[in-house]
């Protein structure tokens, strides 16, 4: 029987770092939009809990000579999920956070763009924030 070692330290954090609602957007290929000929995303939505961290130096050491701006942390899942799948030509996973750190409601999208951890049952993955398109 292994031991669950991220169940009992994400136990031991909930007091002082709560899990954060998430919704996990992966990708499932793509549709041509028939006017102007633009691939489009599709995506499968799950909601999750995850939990936010600040990105350790050992993190910041990975990811150093992506070229990567803009605010990056890092977050902790239960199951496996992909940055940028290039084989696959699939976009990033998408991480919306429905609520930020102070627990206000804020649906804001984060793009995994490293995955540093990978487990059985878990994984440890890099993500920068996306601001929101302007529109026209």
């Amino acid at each position: 029987m292994a031991l669950d070692l991220r169940s009992i330290a994400n136990g031991a954090i909930q007091g002082i770092n709560p899990d954060l609602s998430i919704t996990i957007k992966q990708p499932s290929g793509y549709t041509v939009d028939p006017d102007t000929l633009v691939q489009v995303p599709k995506w499968v939505e799950q909601a999750a809990l995850g939990n936010v961290q600040s990105m350790s130096s050992d993190d910041l050491t990975q990811v150093q000579a992506l070229n990567i701006e803009g605010t990056m942390r890092a977050v902790y899942l239960r199951g496996n999920y992909n940055g940028i799948f290039r084989p696959g030509q699939l976009p990033n996973t998408v991480l919306r956070f429905t609520t930020n750190e102070s627990g206000t409601v804020a649906a804001r999208d984060w793009n995994v763009f490293k995955v540093l951890e990978v487990w059985a049952t878990w994984c440890k993955v890099a993500v920068v924030l996306q601001l929101p398109k302007e529109t026209p």
